[in-house]
């Protein structure tokens, strides 16, 4: 996107220009060129600040922990529907490969936990164990 250099936005208004800074283009990626207040001023206005901080560095500062954080709550979200399928029930038995083809992805859990040889693994609102039956793999699923 292009602008025109002759549309230069002066932030206080209909006040004169000031001209002994250069004009600069706002590092927010809006386009747009503005002539500075003072020497270390790289956004037009504020509301150009916060949408650069909000989707420039923060946003990739966080891009793991937010993808991660969406894997874990898909995840728990799997296990709540699979669990809440089968009324007044303690406990419930799934095969992997369902939850697998429903999206759960066995590597992300928050937490795990060895009982007698088995190995539960926590998520936000429920735990799981692995076992096998007749050589196929199974899921225990409990609620937290």
């Amino acid at each position: 996107m292009e602008v025109n250099k002759e549309e230069i936005i002066d932030p206080k208004g209909n006040q004169p220009l000031p001209r002994p800074i250069a004009e600069r283009k706002c590092k927010c990626s809006c386009g747009h060129y503005f002539y500075p207040s003072r020497r270390d001023q790289i956004y037009l206005n504020k509301q150009h600040a916060d949408f650069g901080y909000n989707h420039g560095k923060r946003k990739s500062k966080n891009k793991n922990k937010v993808n991660t954080e969406k894997i874990l709550l898909k995840n728990d979200n799997i296990l709540s529907r699979h669990f809440n399928s089968e009324k007044d029930s303690k406990t419930v038995d799934r095969y992997q490969d369902i939850l697998v083809a429903d999206g759960f992805m066995m590597a992300y859990h928050i937490g795990r936990y060895e009982k007698e040889g088995l190995d539960y693994y926590y998520t936000y609102n429920f735990y799981y164990c692995l076992f096998l039956v007749n050589n196929i793999k199974m899921v225990k699923i409990f609620k937290r």
